[in-house]
C-alpha cells in the first residue's frame, strides 16, 4: 500500500509543478505538448553550442572590437539562473572595417546586465567567419570606463552598496 501513496504523491506533485511552469498536467495535453518541449530542447542546444563559440572568440579566435549598445531587453530564456538578452549594438572593429549594427542573443549574469545599458561600450571579439556575431569580453568591458550613466544605483537606492 506505501508504493502505491508514494506513486499518487509523486503523481500530483508533478501536476503541481506542471501548472505552475503554464504546462499541461493532463496525459494528452502532455502528449500534445511535445513539440513545444522540442522546440525548446533545440533552443537550448543551439544557445549551448553558441556559449561555447563565444568561449573560443575570446580566447583567441576573435577580432577585437568595441560594441556600442543601442538596445537590449531580455527575451525570457534562461541558462541556468542567467538571462538570455538580446542587444542590439554598432560594432567598431579595430582592423578598420566600416562600422556596422548587429542583434544578436547573449547569456548574460545578472552582475553585467548594468553594462547593457543604451551607450555602453562593451569590449568584444568577434567572429572572423560571421561578422554579425560576437562574444562579449567581459574583463575588458570593465577596464573601458566607467558603466552607461544610470546603471549604477545611487545611494539608498535598491541594489546601492551601503557605506561602511
Amino acid at each position: 500500500m506505501g508504493l502505491f501513496s508514494d506513486f499518487q504523491r509523486m503523481y500530483k506533485a508533478n501536476q503541481k509543478h506542471l501548472e505552475q511552469e503554464g504546462r499541461p498536467s493532463s496525459f494528452f495535453g502532455q502528449i500534445a505538448d511535445i513539440p513545444n518541449q522540442m522546440r525548446e530542447a533545440a533552443d537550448n542546444t543551439d544557445l549551448g553550442l553558441r556559449m561555447t563559440r563565444h568561449l573560443q572568440l575570446t580566447n583567441g579566435e576573435g577580432l577585437p572590437a568595441i560594441a556600442i549598445v543601442d538596445g537590449s531587453w531580455q527575451v525570457g530564456t534562461y541558462a541556468n539562473t542567467s538571462p538570455v538578452v538580446r542587444i542590439t549594438a554598432r560594432v567598431e572593429r579595430e582592423d578598420g572595417m566600416e562600422p556596422y549594427v548587429v542583434t544578436t542573443d547573449h547569456v548574460v549574469a545578472q552582475m553585467n546586465i548594468r553594462h547593457l545599458l543604451p551607450g555602453a561600450k562593451l569590449g568584444v571579439a568577434v567572429d572572423p567567419l560571421n561578422p554579425s556575431d560576437f562574444a562579449i569580453d567581459w574583463i575588458r568591458t570593465s577596464q573601458l570606463g566607467p558603466p552607461a550613466p544610470g546603471s549604477i544605483p545611487g545611494p539608498g537606492a535598491p541594489g546601492a552598496r551601503r557605506e561602511i
